[in-house]
């Protein structure tokens, strides 16, 4: 990482480092010894500050209780000084204790969740936010004679709580989508016919609201 310098476990950086990108894998965490990191996330084209760590907070820790990849870019933006704490050292110490083990992972798993609902509605349009939220689901879905089966249960309340918006509103959505044959509703199952198609649909209409005015 440029000129870092880590000595045991401890490291060093210069301004704008970056210690780790929203999607890499993680098996360390980290203590801010001095100094001041951005923790941000993609949304669009532009990179979303979500918090600026100082001296005595924490972060990393969520790869590292759940093995999950990173779900934000950590960067040093003045020098800083880090204190690195190994996963299998940290999780062996968490594992002596099963409550504690358990706990850490329903408010990671907790966490996770809220993260990515953010991401979502970071997105102003909200045709755009529900598509992403279906696509980024497919790629976890069950794959079928009709598509992919989305994980979870479908109701027109559930997506307008996950994607922030009125029932109102995600059914024109859903309506347009189905009228398109981009998806299939059957009672609480909801499957995107082809990823391929939607990511294109998404494109057409990323495109029609810079160009055209559409939104």
């Amino acid at each position: 990482m440029g000129e870092e310098e880590q000595s045991g476990f401890e490291k060093q950086l210069n301004t704008g480092e970056v210690i780790f990108k929203d999607g890499d894998p993680g098996d360390e965490m980290y203590l801010i010894k001095s100094g001041k990191i951005r923790i941000s996330k993609p949304a669009g084209d532009v990179e979303k500050t979500l918090a600026v760590l100082k001296e005595g907070d924490f972060f990393g820790e969520m790869s590292v209780i759940d093995g999950s990849p990173r779900s934000a870019t950590a960067t040093a933006i003045e020098p800083a000084e880090l204190v690195i704490f190994d996963r299998e050292v940290f999780m062996n110490q968490v594992r002596e204790n099963p409550l504690i083990e358990y706990v850490l992972h329903t408010l990671i798993k907790r966490l996770r969740a809220t993260d990515e609902q953010i991401k979502y509605l970071l997105i102003k349009n909200e045709e755009k936010r529900l598509i992403a939220m279906l696509l980024t689901k497919a790629r976890e879905g069950t794959q079928t004679d009709k598509g992919t089966l989305i994980n979870f249960l479908f109701s027109f309340e559930s997506l307008a709580d996950l994607v922030g918006t009125t029932e109102e509103k995600i059914k024109s959505i859903i309506d347009n989508l189905l009228k398109a044959n981009l998806i299939i509703v059957e009672s609480d199952k909801l499957y995107v016919q082809n990823q391929r198609n939607l990511e294109e649909y998404l494109s057409y209409i990323t495109l029609k609201e810079k160009f055209g005015g559409g939104g």
